[in-house]
């Protein structure tokens, strides 16, 4: 409803705890969805955005949003609603490694 506020709680990982620190609780004056919790977590630390959101509002292929341990891109995505008492998790994908290698760390190939 217009004119509430809902307490939703934020945590980030990774590279944009750099931003952020440890959690974000975040008042937000009206009932949104994620893409305008995402604007507003902006106005708080700047330049966040860029980092969880593409050039078209659309979360970055290596960044996983859930609201209460579901992931947007199996509800509504970035117009998934936000309730309050939600909690966001904000994740970047975790990439690397080699691959090809043996149990001992010695590189696997074909046989001699």
């Amino acid at each position: 409803m217009p004119g509430e506020s809902l307490t939703i709680k934020i945590h980030v990982a990774g590279h944009l705890k750099d931003y952020t620190g440890e959690s974000v609780d975040l008042v937000i004056d009206r009932a949104s969805d994620i893409l305008d919790v995402i604007t507003q977590l902006d106005e708080r630390v700047p330049g966040i955005k860029d980092r969880i959101l593409d050039e078209h509002d659309k979360t970055r292929t290596y960044i996983n949003i859930y609201v209460n341990e579901e992931s947007i891109r199996y509800l509504s995505e970035e117009s998934t609603k936000a309730n309050d008492g939600d909690v966001i998790y904000i994740l970047p994908s975790v990439a690397g490694g080699k691959s090809g290698l043996t149990r001992d760390g010695e590189a696997g190939g074909a046989a001699k």
